[in-house]
């Protein structure tokens, strides 16, 4: 997950485990618009279809890559 991420420009925020669940890692990431798309389907499939990302937007930022 964290390559993909990587991939695509991501910077990680936060990571830790949910509260009450065992097994739910829960990531907090940000990644440019651009490279959003497919992101879902990638994900998965690196992950073996365990992730469920969820993109929320956030914030506009001036990027310089």
């Amino acid at each position: 997950m964290y390559g993909v991420l990587n991939r695509r420009h991501g910077r990680v925020l936060a990571g830790d485990m949910a509260e009450g669940s065992g097994a739910t890692f829960n990531v907090t990431a940000v990644l440019p618009v651009v490279e959003s798309f497919d992101f879902a389907a990638e994900i998965r499939k690196q992950t073996s279809g365990q992730a469920s990302p969820q993109l929320v937007f956030s914030h506009w930022e001036v990027s310089l890559f």
